[in-house]
């Protein structure tokens, strides 16, 4: 068999829910994979250092972050891009004119930065940690992440300025890079690899970008229906052995 290039995203895929838990099946399946000399990777929406210390736990050295603007190759880290300044600082700016709660992800940790006291973080699965300190959007050289309070139905419509939006905890919005499909494109070409033996696994809205051709494509079977009409196939749930059934059926390993 050639060898494959596999593409996992994390949350739900992978991991249960939004964790660093891995069913046990998927642990053995992942490892059936190296063996048989198959490239293991992640492919995920999460900040560079966030997916850097889920993947060595579970052993793997190649990653594919911040929805597609980090790559991590043999475990170094050769690029890492943030999201479009101009447009960034426009939101912030016009934000802060509707007295709309926001935080900002600026540097390569686990750490978010608000000015407003009263910006949500309650959700237990919430894992960054939420800084309160001043914050000047003039002096930003660089962010990574935006997350702003989701306004009610019967407010004006809040312009986006071109930026991707996913619904995510605590009632926010989540501003966050959404193109793992080029990140994947532009690590293979470092590594050598053959997008035609591009194998990619996902579930969410975030996972779109790379359910594309000539990628072979997974949906698990708790993924979003819009991800379902995209796949190639479409697997168990991720807490029902769903990763470990579609390489067996596929004769991966």
């Amino acid at each position: 068999m050639n060898k494959k290039f596999f593409f996992f995203d994390i949350d739900r895929t992978l991991g249960l829910n939004i964790s660093e838990r891995v069913p046990s099946d998927t642990s053995y399946c992942l490892r059936q994979l190296q063996r048989q000399n198959h490239l293991v990777a992640i492919a995920t929406g999460r900040l560079q250092c966030d997916a850097r210390r889920f993947a060595e736990q579970h052993h793997i050295d190649d990653i594919v972050a911040d929805g597609g603007n980090s790559l991590t190759v043999q475990g170094q880290l050769l690029e890492m891009n943030g999201l479009p300044l101009d447009s960034c600082k426009a939101l912030l700016h016009d934000l802060d004119k509707r007295c709309i709660p926001w935080a900002v992800v600026t540097d390569n940790t686990l750490r978010r930065y608000s000015p407003y006291e009263n910006f949500p973080r309650a959700d237990p699965h919430n894992y960054m940690e939420t800084v309160i300190q001043p914050v000047p959007i003039n002096a930003l050289t660089v962010i990574y992440k935006i997350t702003y309070v989701r306004q009610d139905s019967g407010q004006p419509r809040q312009e986006q300025y071109g930026l991707p939006h996913l619904p995510y905890l605590d009632n926010t919005w989540l501003i966050e890079p959404v193109d793992k499909g080029d990140g994947i494109l532009r690590m293979l070409d470092r590594i050598g690899g053959n997008p035609d033996e591009v194998v990619v696994f996902g579930d969410g809205l975030n996972d779109i970008s790379m359910f594309r051709k000539p990628f072979f494509s997974v949906a698990m079977g708790n993924a979003q229906p819009e991800l379902k009409q995209l796949a190639d196939y479409i697997t168990d749930d991720n807490d029902k052995g769903g990763i470990l059934h579609a390489c067996i059926k596929f004769g991966w390993i």
